[in-house]
């Protein structure tokens, strides 16, 4: 998929209805960690995205970072977001930590929220990592798994996790991906996720 230039005077409404009633509250989730050291298919990945500075990709992406909660529990129902399918995301955290343990280094515990209004202060013993830009659906990343959108933005313009750095440049992407491409179901909905997370010691 190739990127298109921007086109001016389009007005977007995801720009006029685009907070949740909680912006910030956080959710959580285990994944499974995406690196030279962890992942068979790295080099593969690095060559098809074009993405070949990274030293890991942290992403929300369920494909890359696979949830490693696949099994939910009767308590799980209790504590997990539920709405929009979003079932192995967690709003309590502390049941989430004894639910799911960071036994491995190849696990990883993340906390994100969606279209935060401002760069949010990560969780007590999270590091905030940046900014992915997810479809609709929670599942795919725009930035990292949908191919090249030379048009709009280039691998440079992902840090070395594989996320943007600064929100009002994650917002002004998510804002031409879904302008650029409004009938393409990843992009013309996609959202911007604050994304933070902490890992085994």
């Amino acid at each position: 998929m190739s990127g298109l230039p921007y086109t001016e005077g389009k007005t977007d409404d995801r720009d006029r209805l685009r907070q949740p009633d909680n912006v910030s509250d956080w959710i959580y989730t285990v994944r499974e960690r995406f690196s030279p050291n962890h992942s068979q298919g790295w080099q593969e990945y690095a060559e098809w995205s074009g993405f070949t500075h990274l030293t890991e990709l942290i992403t929300l992406d369920t494909v890359l970072c696979s949830d490693r909660i696949d099994d939910l529990t009767p308590e799980d129902w209790h504590h997990n977001v539920q709405a929009d399918g979003r079932l192995t995301w967690f709003t309590d955290l502390d049941y989430l930590r004894q639910r799911y343990p960071l036994a491995s280094s190849q696990d990883q515990l993340m906390a994100a929220v969606e279209n935060p209004e401002t760069d949010l202060p990560p969780p007590d013993g999270f590091n905030h990592c940046g900014f992915d830009i997810i479809d609709a659906e929670g599942a795919t990343s725009v930035l990292t798994n949908c191919g090249r959108f030379p048009g709009i933005f280039a691998p440079a313009d992902v840090n070395t996790m594989g996320l943007i750095d600064g929100l009002e440049m994650a917002e002004a992407i998510a804002h031409q991906l879904r302008m650029t491409f409004p009938d393409e179901p990843h992009c013309q909905d996609c959202r911007v996720w604050q994304v933070t997370r902490r890992v085994a010691i």
